[in-house]
């Protein structure tokens, strides 16, 4: 019985040990606007199927600042390209909604650079911790 006690607790601290790493790719919170009004984020995550084509893929939500956004996400080498990205049609006051012309991001470290969709950059979200 305390062996098993011992593995199961062993179990438990790899896991937790495991989860603390680095993250990698674009799922996560990214900008500072999660749960706070007013400023830009993007919540990425997984698809719950892989297509084949890409890397990786997944689902978006968050906010320009003003308006809610949603929409889909593709990871081809590195380059993420988001489709289908919407949002409400709020009139917000003193709100610059740039988040809301994205239409792809490059990821450099915990710094992901949002593109529209000529490739000029038109800002930039930090990876929430």
């Amino acid at each position: 019985m305390k062996r098993l006690a011992a593995l199961a607790g062993s179990l438990l601290l790899a896991l937790t040990i495991s989860s603390c790493g680095a993250a990698t790719g674009p799922v996560g919170t990214w900008g500072e606007g999660y749960n706070t009004d007013k400023a830009p984020y993007f919540e990425m995550s997984l698809a719950a199927e892989k297509d084949p084509s890409f890397d990786q893929a997944g689902f978006i939500t968050g906010s320009d600042g003003c308006n809610r956004l949603t929409g889909q996400w593709f990871l081809v080498e590195d380059e993420l390209t988001f489709q289908q990205l919407s949002g409400t049609q709020m009139a917000c006051e003193d709100i610059d909604t740039w988040l809301a012309k994205a239409a792809g991001a490059s990821i450099d470290g915990d710094v992901m650079t949002i593109k529209d969709a000529n490739g000029a950059t038109l800002g930039t979200l930090d990876r929430r911790n």
